[in-house]
């Protein structure tokens, strides 16, 4: 997906350690962004790599960026065994005009 928004906020990033399946460490890096496009208002996330190239990047409000990236679902049982469903946008550009 490619759609043209201004950013309402930006957050700062973030490194959180985690343990593999294989048991080994390894570090789980992001920032989120909040942009708006008309109406609507969305949360993205930039993770690895592109993360930790944009952790200083100085991202302005109300200035039009393209964004790129792709939406992903998630689905899972609570404790009161309902289906609960989760959608997350993962950012993988983000440029100024």
């Amino acid at each position: 997906m490619e759609k043209l928004v201004t950013i309402v906020e930006v957050g700062a990033y973030s490194e959180r350690q985690y343990q593999k399946q294989d048991g080994s460490s390894e570090y789980f890096k992001s920032r989120g962004v909040v942009m708006k496009r008309g109406g609507d208002v969305i949360y993205g996330e930039m993770t690895g790599e592109l993360a930790s190239k944009n952790r200083d990047t100085q991202f302005f409000q109300n200035q039009p960026y393209i964004v790129k990236g792709f939406w992903k679902h998630r689905t899972w049982e609570d404790q009161n065994h309902q289906t609960r469903h989760e959608n997350a946008f993962y950012i993988t550009d983000l440029q100024s005009l």
